[in-house]
C-alpha cells in the first residue's frame, strides 16, 4: 500500500486523514485519485483508505457527485480488466487462487460458483414446477 499513498501524497507511509466526525470535503480530483488507485487492483475499501476516508464516505459521494460514481464505475471495470489479465497471464501455483478469489469478490455475477435458476414468469410471477418423485424397491435390510 506504500505505493498507492505514496503516489497520492509523495511521502512514504503517510496517509491523508481527516479529523473524525468532521464531514469530508469532496474535490474533484479525488476521482483521478479514486479511479487510479482502483486501475491499480485496489478495492474500493483500500482506495478509501488511501485517501484517508471510509468506504461509506466513499459511498456517500458515489451518492452525492453523478462525475465521482462515474470514476468509481470506471475504476471497478479497470480493476476486473487487471485481475482477470494477471489471472490469464499468472504462472499456475498459488497466486491463481487468491487472484480467483479476489475476481469473484469484484466481479460477482460474472465469476460466481453457483448457478441460478429463475422460476418466474415475464409478468413476475412465480412458474409452477412439479417435481416427480419415482419410488424404488427396499432392501432386505429395511432401508
Amino acid at each position: 500500500i506504500y505505493s498507492a499513498m505514496e503516489a497520492l501524497t509523495g511521502q512514504r507511509g503517510t496517509a491523508i486523514l481527516m479529523p473524525a466526525g468532521r464531514p469530508t470535503e469532496y474535490t474533484s480530483d479525488l476521482c483521478e485519485k479514486v479511479e487510479s488507485l482502483m486501475r491499480q487492483g485496489y478495492s474500493k475499501t483500500a482506495a478509501a483508505g488511501a485517501i484517508g476516508v471510509c468506504r461509506q464516505t466513499i459511498l456517500n459521494w458515489q451518492e452525492q457527485h453523478p462525475e465521482f460514481l462515474g470514476a468509481v464505475k470506471r475504476g471497478e471495470a479497470a480493476r476486473t480488466h487487471k485481475l482477470e489479465t494477471d489471472l490469464l497471464l499468472a504462472p499456475d501455483g498459488p497466486n491463481v487462487t487468491s487472484r480467483i478469489f479476489a475476481l469473484k469478490n469484484a466481479a460477482p455475477e460474472e465469476w460466481k460458483d453457483k448457478q441460478s435458476v429463475d422460476h418466474t414468469n415475464s409478468d413476475g410471477t412465480l412458474q409452477p414446477t412439479t417435481i416427480v418423485i419415482k419410488g424404488g424397491k427396499r432392501d432386505s435390510g429395511g432401508n
